[in-house]
């Protein structure tokens, strides 16, 4: 059984990486036409397309949810074939904080760069990822150095370890 098993989870996961990777193409407003953008919009689009028309909700204010109710539902299936739900509430809330990590890394690139700060998507990142990073300003003023904000860095730091003690729980079950 686990020799059908692996191969399965192992599409699940890699199409689950697919996934992050066309939502971060699509944040980024990356020319569709490139071949691998266009090869990676055609495994994605179709699951994309099918979660928009079965729950509706998925779209707020211009922002497309459907690839992360897509890779929270593709968790929960690869946790439900290993057996146990416990691991799975533990894999989405992992996956969850791996998309909030991948959105934090996107408002530190755009941070770089000179964006419109009035569009929708710079202002929804921007509002999920500035509470945390000033409360690490204000708490840790010295991670300022020199005009650069190392703040998204320590976040990161302190979610990787959410994350290893998620895993930590997980292997105790």
């Amino acid at each position: 059984m686990n020799f059908i098993l692996q191969p399965i989870l192992l599409v699940i996961q890699i199409y689950i990486w697919i996934i992050i990777i066309s939502a971060v193409l699509s944040l980024l407003q990356v020319d569709p036409r490139q071949p691998a953008v266009e090869i990676i919009n055609r495994i994605t689009e179709p699951a994309f397309r099918f979660v928009r028309q079965k729950f509706p909700f998925t779209v707020v204010g211009g922002l497309d949810l459907s690839p992360l109710v897509l890779i929270i539902g593709l968790q929960l299936l690869s946790s439900i074939l290993t057996g146990n739900i416990f691991v799975a509430f533990i894999g989405i809330i992992s996956s969850l904080v791996y998309s909030y990590i991948i959105l934090i890394i996107i408002s530190a690139v755009l941070s770089f760069v000179q964006v419109d700060p009035y569009n929708p998507i710079v202002q929804v990142i921007n509002r999920l990822t500035n509470p945390p990073l000033r409360f690490i300003r204000e708490k840790l003023p010295f991670l300022v150095i020199g005009g650069i904000d190392l703040s998204p860095i320590v976040l990161i730091f302190g979610l990787q370890a959410l994350v290893g003690l998620l895993q930590q729980i997980t292997m105790a079950f």
